[in-house]
């Protein structure tokens, strides 16, 4: 006995609709993956990390060091001593990146140093300003370091990606902290109340962060729009935050 039954033919989907689906799709992935926490997430945002690949450049480096082209190789053996788990090493791994990310701009140790000797000089406190934020700026564009902490923000409600970016931002703005009133000391000038000197660090790190992603997509978008050299959109927008946030020592 046959079935008369036929089954209803659905509509044709048109290209538009399955490229809207699968879009659609891949943003409810990356929205849940965002909230998600655990060894994978920690994993993800250092997945061509491998503990192998590790050893072979670590024993390359032990043996370059030492000059001893004979010197005993670095086993996964040895590293899983240290870190139980790949995962263990990766959560460490972020707090070291973050060590490393935490100081000021390598050449920027001395910085106090510098803005008293450009003050002593009678430097235009404008163009110390400006030359010492345009080297910032091109350190963080170029380091691929600085690349790899942007991704840690996709992971960050992991707790261990999260204690990673607080620990280098607390010890970031301890040092910058530090220089900002270095600048300040040299040039004669205080806070404007009520402002502290951690929301003058707070706020030029904001700019300096968010121009870099802006820079990364659209480089001419921060030439300096009054076409002067050594000067950038994004100098002259952390000088205006300098000045509204700063008044001269009475």
């Amino acid at each position: 006995m046959t079935s008369n039954v036929t089954r209803k033919r659905m509509p044709k989907r048109t290209l538009a609709e399955t490229r809207e689906l699968m879009l659609h799709a891949a943003v409810d992935m990356i929205c849940e993956r965002a909230q998600e926490s655990g060894d994978d997430v920690v994993a993800a945002a250092l997945s061509h990390v491998r503990l192998t690949q590790v050893a072979q450049r670590a024993t390359t480096l032990v043996r370059a060091r030492t000059g001893n082209l004979d010197a005993a190789a670095i086993t996964t053996g040895a590293l899983y001593q240290v870190w139980p788990s790949q995962a263990d090493f990766q959560a460490d791994l972020l707090f070291y990146i973050a060590d490393r990310q935490s100081t000021l701009v390598p050449g920027l140790a001395e910085s106090i140093l510098r803005f008293e000797a450009s003050a002593a000089n009678s430097l235009p406190l404008e163009d110390v300003l400006c030359r010492t934020m345009e080297e910032v700026h091109r350190h963080y564009r170029e380091d691929p370091l600085y690349r790899v902490e942007l991704g840690f923000l996709i992971s960050v409600c992991d707790p261990r990606v999260r204690a990673a970016v607080a620990h280098r931002q607390l010890a970031f703005r301890a040092t910058a902290d530090q220089a900002w009133q270095g600048l300040l000391d040299a040039y004669g000038l205080r806070l404007r109340p009520p402002f502290r000197i951690r929301d003058l660090t707070n706020a030029v790190a904001a700019q300096i962060g968010g121009s870099i992603i802006v820079w990364f997509a659209d480089p001419d978008s921060l030439d300096d729009p009054a076409g002067q050299d050594g000067w950038s959109l994004a100098s002259r927008a952390i000088l205006a935050i300098f000045t509204q946030f700063t008044e001269p020592v009475e």
